[in-house]
């Protein structure tokens, strides 16, 4: 494998030309939005009190207000105040009702200026004045970072049925503590939209087809002891939602299990001294109590919704680590006996994440990021002072947790453990470890024990050195261990002795005892859940669908079916096509996995397989989002690692080895295409790359570039032909801050999508505006554009938007995470549905794929008309069976993909030919008509009919005897009137045939007219293995027989 990375060298194109402001589309939706009557909506009929609003604290008022203030106000004197500096009491501010209609679309809007934290907003529906909220929208608008000012807030919906009012309402919820904001200009508008010369798709309404990623993958666990006193374990799993189990620490059994709403991580877990376990998901602290396997909510934490560890104090305090982009990483602290909890603030000014903890009596320990730093908090005092760790401190890099045993400071840094002197921070060594190291062995308290790939070492405390474990078979190798204890079974093999537990990320679970080296291993029997996705692609019948954090499944378009889900596959970030190959970029690193769906499926995480790893591209790159190929080869953008910016442009391509079996891949990473951006788009022509980026890098680093840029790559010279250059986009006015995805469309123009950035009065971003440009790829000249949608300023800044021409001949996408339909010829747009979409693609019929969290989504093409065919197109004789088979034809011109479709056939008379499950029989002679009843995607078409006639056999005495006689009998009711013809066919062709007079019978005992007949051996070719017979009599099909199959002379046999 070839691995070269080189900055490039920039070449200036005399051919560039400055790009031209083209015209914008005319928009083909006039939206208008017609404001209705909100009772004291800008809060000045009163200097005091809002009146018209209704004030609700519960369960008290205490530390809870909502007051008229006058020293911030958006427009006019006054606005709303709303502070709740209680931990336990919320507070919420309800507007009066305001009659609306059911099915029209309606938009909520307030100018909010955050102090402190956070605010929430609520749209909601309601059958009658006291009646139940038939449906709701919200937004959270939490405090800026910087530039900190008035925000808008924008919630849209639309009234279901029954709905008679609408109202909204600001809420604080119960546990925060100091949060505080200013609510003015509120607003109530009815959305109107005119559509001229609408876009007409062929489209019906999706349909859910189910959970598409499922996994058992754990960020956190914990060992204790149940209430019947044998070992426990205690597993989180990731999945929407996530859910607690408890096992038998032993077997793997499961005792428990609980999924919770609201998240799908749980990373901080701990078990405390009360004999308890807490955990945090989206900013709530949870209780389990082994003794009455119950989980209770105990409250949002004051700092931050995202815990990323959880640590317990001997003295019955509870520490979390927490991140925030904007309020920064903070500490909590819990008091297990009087249940409050405790904001200690940011831990290192400017730095996001606080990231991990280790706890004693005296200090909590921070580690930082994505800046690395180790902070030291005094329990007492509130000190905050912060330890150096050369080399480590101050630079790119996230410290995860910090244990503290023996003396020693063992801070995580990645997969390395930095050891330092507890006392006088001196740096003693860095170790090699992966994630997590045990708590010191209870045979000599100065070991201790972690995981490095599939092998166990121990390290001295005391000593300082090293030892890997010899004798023991090997650990689970591709998982990082989740939590490390020691335990004394009452049962089992280990029973009475104290033993190393340790947990990897997919349950596998060993158990190993040191005075004996005996080991054993088992999985926890937890069950998987569903995963959200995280990318989604498809080629040919197949769709390729990654899961957050992990796994990833195939679902193939033409049975209906999921064919292969695999937990262990890493977060798939995008998804390429090289020459019918799949290839999987994954976080983190940059790893690029190959699958082939021609090849039995095979997965390796570190080797060759199918999917298995093909390079790993490394250069602080960590997310491959965008990839396109051309000219044999694949070439991929990437993000930056945490702390980073500036991403890189990967050229890969497979070389055939001299068996052909497996490819030698190559690859060349270019970095600083584009300095301080990460690559958003790729689209390939004619031997160029064209590329475009955000402002965005790694997470936890703000962007230093003023706008996303485009650039061209020339493929043969493997540098850049046309400089780093913004393009200008009509209708976008403020700084574009992201370009992707770029696609080349059927019409040749180089198509992309452009966010640029729509400020506030304050001078701060409030959201998008949305463009779709079409370009001239060799003059960069934009020739057509359109604003086509507002994209909120909170949604993703990594993932490109999707670009997909359908056979229909109109460009389907995600700008804005809506999804939308567009003419190219004229850009006329329409919204397909409601709500966030920013994961789609189109299958091989023309059909949108979507997801929805972990959902998979259909929305089928509208269907024209429907097909049935028979495996036999000529008449049946009795007892012969034909197979059928359906074709459902789409409006577009396509035929449907049959995944899933029920099919029913039916037959006009079943006592001539009777319907089966794979199509028909005939019962008797006669004539029936045959149609189809299918039912696709929750629609049902039928089949025009096709008429079916089935022969009688009349036939007797009849022999294949190739090499000796064939020959037989013809019985008829009554004699020819001039003729009757014998045929014999075989192998789809008429192999012989003879013919007499009418007058050329004899009579049967039953008194039917017999004709016999007889073919000499050289009349039927020496190869045919079976044959069938037809009789005409005067030119009219009379009697068909069975197929006979040759036998030796005198015998002879049917098929049947």
């Amino acid at each position: 494998m070839m691995n070269r990375k080189r900055p490039l060298a920039l070449l200036l194109s005399a051919a560039l030309a400055v790009p031209s402001l083209a015209p914008a589309a005319l928009a083909d939706e006039i939206v208008e939005y017609v404001p209705l009557p909100v009772v004291n909506g800008d809060f000045e009929s009163s200097p005091t009190a809002p009146t018209g609003w209704r004030v609700v604290a519960s369960p008290t008022s205490a530390g809870v207000s909502a007051t008229i203030a006058q020293d911030k106000s958006y427009s006019g004197a006054n606005s709303l105040k709303i502070v709740d500096d209680n931990a336990t009491n919320q507070i919420g501010v309800y507007s009066a009702n305001v009659p609306v209609q059911p099915g029209e679309t309606y938009r909520l809007t307030a100018k909010v200026y955050v102090a402190a934290k956070s605010v929430r907003g609520y749209l909601r529906f309601k059958g009658g004045t006291n009646a139940p909220v038939l449906g709701s929208e919200t937004q959270l608008v939490s405090i800026l970072s910087s530039n900190n000012g008035w925000q808008t807030m924008t919630i849209e919906g639309t009234a279901p049925a029954g709905t008679v009012y609408a109202d909204f309402y600001f809420y604080m919820g119960g546990s925060g503590t100091g949060t505080s904001a200013y609510i003015d200009d509120v607003k109530l508008d009815h959305k109107q939209v005119t559509v001229e010369n609408p876009l007409e798709l062929v489209y019906d309404e999706p349909v859910e087809i189910g959970d598409a990623v499922k996994i058992a993958l754990s960020q956190s666990a914990a060992f204790g002891v149940g209430p019947d006193g044998r070992a426990e374990q205690y597993v989180t799993t990731v999945g929407t939602p996530v859910a607690f189990h408890t096992v038998d620490a032993l077997t793997g059994e499961l005792l428990f299990s609980q999924r919770l709403s609201g998240s799908d991580t749980i990373w901080g877990l701990t078990k405390a001294p009360d004999g308890n376990v807490y955990f945090s998901t989206n900013g709530e602290l949870y209780r389990y109590s082994p003794g009455e396997r119950r989980i209770e909510a105990l409250g949002q934490n004051p700092s931050n919704k995202q815990v990323f560890d959880l640590k317990a104090s001997a003295d019955g305090k509870l520490y979390g680590a927490t991140y925030s982009s904007t309020n920064l990483g903070r500490v909590f602290e819990y008091d297990i006996a009087s249940g409050v909890f405790r904001d200690l603030g940011v831990m290192k000014e400017g730095q996001q994440y606080a990231r991990g903890l280790g706890v004693t009596d005296d200090y909590v320990y921070v580690g930082i990021g994505t800046t690395a730093h180790l902070m030291r908090y005094d329990r007492r005092s509130g000190e905050v002072t912060e330890i150096d760790i050369p080399g480590i401190s101050g630079q790119s890099g996230t410290l995860s947790e910090v244990d503290v045993y023996g003396g020693k400071l063992l801070v995580y840094s990645g997969l390395k453990l930095n050891v330092l002197d507890e006392a006088t921070h001196a740096y003693i060594r860095t170790i090699d470890f992966q994630t997590k190291v045990s708590p010191p062995s209870p045979y000599d308290p100065n070991l201790v024990y972690y995981k490095q790939n599939g092998d166990l070492y121990a390290y001295n405390l005391a000593s300082d050195t090293v030892a890997k474990v010899e004798g023991i078979p090997e650990l689970p190798d591709d998982t990082a261990v989740k939590s490390h204890a020691w335990l004394t079974p009452s049962s089992g093999a280990f029973a009475g002795k104290t033993v190393l537990a340790g947990m990897a990320a997919f349950g596998e679970t060993f158990l190993y005892d040191p005075t004996t080296n005996a080991y054993e291993e088992h999985l926890a029997q937890v069950p998987p859940s569903p995963a959200a996705a995280n990318a989604l692609e498809g080629q040919g019948d197949y769709l390729f669908i990654g899961g957050y954090q992990r796994g990833m499944s195939i679902y193939d378009t033409a049975s209906g079916r999921f064919i292969y889900n695999n937990q262990a596959f890493h977060q798939p970030e995008g998804i390429g096509f090289l020459d019918g190959k799949v290839y999987f970029g994954t976080y983190s690193g940059a790893r690029m996995y190959r699958l082939d769906m021609s090849k039995p499926l095979e997965y390796s995480e570190l080797g060759w397989a199918n999917p298995g790893l093909a390079a790993d591209l490394e250069a602080d790159q960590d997310r491959p989002f965008t990839m396109t190929s051309g000219d044999g080869q694949l070439f991929i953008g990437t993000f930056p690692t945490y702390g980073r910016l500036g991403g890189a442009l990967t050229v890969l391509r497979e070389i055939a080895d001299g068996d052909g079996d497996r490819p030698r891949i190559e690859f060349e990473t270019y970095q600083g295409l584009v300095p301080n951006q990460s690559l958003f788009g790729l689209a390939y022509a004619n031997g160029k790359v064209y590329g475009g980026t955000s402002r965005a890098g790694g997470l936890g680093v703000d962007p230093t570039e003023p706008e996303a840029k485009m650039f061209v790559f020339d493929v043969a010279s493997r540098q850049l032909s046309v400089q780093p250059f913004t393009p200008r986009i009509p209708g976008l006015e403020g700084p574009i801050n992201l370009i992707g995805e770029l696609a080349i469309g059927p019409d040749g123009l180089l198509w992309g999508i452009a966010d640029g950035a729509v400020y506030k009065a304050d001078g701060t971003v409030d959201a998008y505006d949305a463009a779709l440009f079409a370009m001239n790829p060799e003059t960069l000249d934009v020739v057509k554009s359109k604003i086509v949608t507002r994209s909120p300023f909170n949604t993703s800044k990594y993932r490109p938007y999707y670009l997909r021409f359908g056979p229909d001949g109109l460009l389907y996408t995600n700008i804005g995470r809506s999804l939308f339909a567009v003419d190219p010829a004229d850009l006329r747009t329409k919204q397909m549905i409601n709500g966030t979409v920013n994961l789609m693609t189109l299958g091989s019929d023309g059909s949108i794929y979507y997801m929805n969290g972990s959902k998979l989504f259909k929305i089928p093409v509208k269907i024209d008309s429907a097909d049935i065919a028979l495996s036999s197109s000529g008449p049946l004789y009795v007892g012969e069976e034909a197979n059928a088979s359906v074709a459902v034809n789409l409006a577009n011109g396509r035929q449907a993909s049959l995944g899933g479709a029920a099919v029913q056939y039916v037959s006009s008379d079943p006592n001539v030919v009777a319907a089966t499950a794979q199509g028909i029989a005939a019962a008797a002679a006669g004539e029936a008509s045959v149609h189809a009843v299918v039912t696709l995607d929750g629609r049902t078409v039928v089949t025009a009919p096709v008429r079916v006639r089935v022969m009688p056999n009349r036939f007797g005495d009849l022999r294949f005897n190739p090499g000796g006689k064939t020959d037989g009998a013809l019985y008829a009711d009554a004699p020819a009137g001039e003729s009757v013809t014998i045929e014999v066919h075989g192998g789809g062709a008429l192999l012989a045939s003879e013919t007499v007079t009418g007058a050329t019978y004899g009579l049967a005992e039953n008194g039917q007219a017999e004709y016999r007949f007889s073919f000499k051996p050289k009349d039927i070719p020496q190869d045919a293995r079976q044959v069938q017979f037809k009789a005409y009599l005067d030119g009219e099909l009379y009697s068909l027989s069975p197929w006979i199959v040759r036998t030796p002379p005198g015998r002879s046999e049917m098929t049947e």
